[in-house]
């Protein structure tokens, strides 16, 4: 479903034909006196998936949700915590405790700049947000430090929400011609790291210059900038046609 609202308007916790709302994702809040309806704070467009109810707002600035995953930046360290930048009004915060195998006399070796891929732990309006890189087994399951030598950047958040549905096909496609690894942030951030500086440069253009393509003319799109990259002819450019209404 598709419906667009503005911060004011009031809507159902419950969606006919959809499975029953267990996560309140970015952009809705649910009413104190009310726990059966939800007050929109940010605008956007409704989208209600799986169990979980969300605005999709076209915006930079990254709300934290309780168990989304992020890429923050290491700012500084106070005691036995790391500040993190993860792009919100807050910095956050992450003990050091909270990565795989690490103990009092095993501590993660972090520097101010280094990256993290971390899970929202905590996020409340009141206090700063706390992550972790551990799921509820203590295993990082993909979370940790990411490796040096990877290239950073930031996008809007609704196309990371994008890149993200499993409908999407734009990173398998590209993953068909160039090698590289990516680690992709709720919070507008993606990290890639490739076998030289041509292709991530390619990986990065291909992934910005998607941002406002239609995703039935996704596989069109990659096919002419994989072979604009090795100089492989190519048809008339058409690529207005090819971006979203």
């Amino acid at each position: 479903m598709a419906e667009i609202h503005l911060p004011g308007d009031i809507v159902s916790l419950t969606v006919p034909g959809e499975k029953r709302t267990e996560v309140i994702g970015c952009g809705l809040e649910r009413l104190i006196n009310n726990p059966d309806q939800l007050l929109v704070v940010q605008p956007g467009v409704r989208r209600v998936s799986h169990g979980k109810q969300w605005m999709a707002v076209h915006s930079r600035r990254y709300v934290p949700q309780k168990g989304d995953r992020v890429i923050g930046i290491v700012t500084s360290m106070h005691g036995e915590t790391f500040k993190v930048d993860i792009g919100a009004a807050d910095v956050a915060f992450i003990s050091f405790l909270s990565f795989e195998g690490a103990t009092r006399r095993n501590r993660p070796n972090l520097k101010v700049g280094d990256l993290i891929y971390a899970s929202v732990a905590t996020a409340t309006k009141h206090l700063e947000p706390e992550l972790t890189c551990v799921d509820g087994e203590g295993r990082a399951r993909g979370m940790g430090s990411l490796p040096s030598g990877g290239f950073l950047f930031k996008t809007s958040l609704n196309f990371v929400r994008r890149i993200l549905s499993p409908t999407s096909r734009l990173l398998s496609l590209i993953g068909k011609d160039i090698k590289f690894e990516i680690t992709t942030g709720i919070n507008g951030r993606i990290w890639i790291k490739g076998i030289n500086v041509m292709e991530v440069i390619a990986v990065h253009r291909i992934i910005k210059d998607s941002e406002f393509i239609s995703e039935k003319n996704i596989p069109a799109f990659v096919d002419k900038q994989i072979s604009r990259l090795y100089g492989f002819p190519v048809t008339a450019d058409d690529s207005d046609n090819d971006r979203m209404s």
